[in-house]
């Protein structure tokens, strides 16, 4: 019996490894051009520069503007990481109320973050009315990371940015950066 509930268990989190992080049911994983096919299928379009390993795609999510940064490896392609940019906000009550909205439903759903940062740094705190100025000069760290490769923080460009990591993928990015820097030096 025992055999039997460890056998369900360890079948049951293999399983929960290998589907890995998605986003609107696109896997962070496979190749780029096929990540950026099914992004083009859901209604999302190329927007601005994209590099050889960073594509950014913009469209709508949840009614919401958003823009993604679809990370690939450098030698095979392979996806290993989204970066999802809400819309920017104006204000600090806006920005913060944002990144509290979407921390609760990434805690509902993946349970308690593994870390969690929410302070300024100096000269900057809240409630001086300089939060903004502190979020650009990167000077704001409210953030949230999970184990299973998810993470919640607010950037410097005044928007709440989600990010999707695939751990296997995001190993293999490193192997990878690590042959191209060994070929080059």
């Amino acid at each position: 019996m025992k055999n039997i509930i460890v056998t369900t268990m360890v079948v049951v989190l293999t399983t929960t490894a290998l589907l890995g992080q998605e986003f609107l049911g696109v896997k962070v994983d496979g190749k780029k051009e096929t990540v950026i096919a099914a992004f083009k299928s859901k209604g999302f379009a190329p927007s601005g520069e994209m590099s050889d390993n960073v594509v950014t795609m913009k469209g709508v999510a949840a009614g919401k503007n958003i823009e993604i940064n679809i990370v690939s490896t450098p030698l095979t392609k392979t996806v290993w990481k989204f970066s999802v940019y809400l819309p920017k906000q104006s204000n600090w009550y806006s920005l913060k109320a944002q990144y509290e909205e979407y921390l609760k439903l990434l805690t509902e759903k993946y349970g308690e973050p593994t870390n969690m940062y929410n302070f300024f740094s100096s000269p900057y705190e809240e409630g001086d009315g300089y939060e903004m100025t502190a979020v650009y000069a990167e000077k704001c760290h409210y953030a949230a990371f999970w184990k299973q490769g998810y993470a919640i923080n607010i950037s410097q460009w005044k928007q709440v940015n989600i990010v999707y990591e695939n751990d296997v993928n995001s190993d293999l990015n490193r192997k990878e950066k690590d042959q191209v820097n060994k070929n080059i030096f």
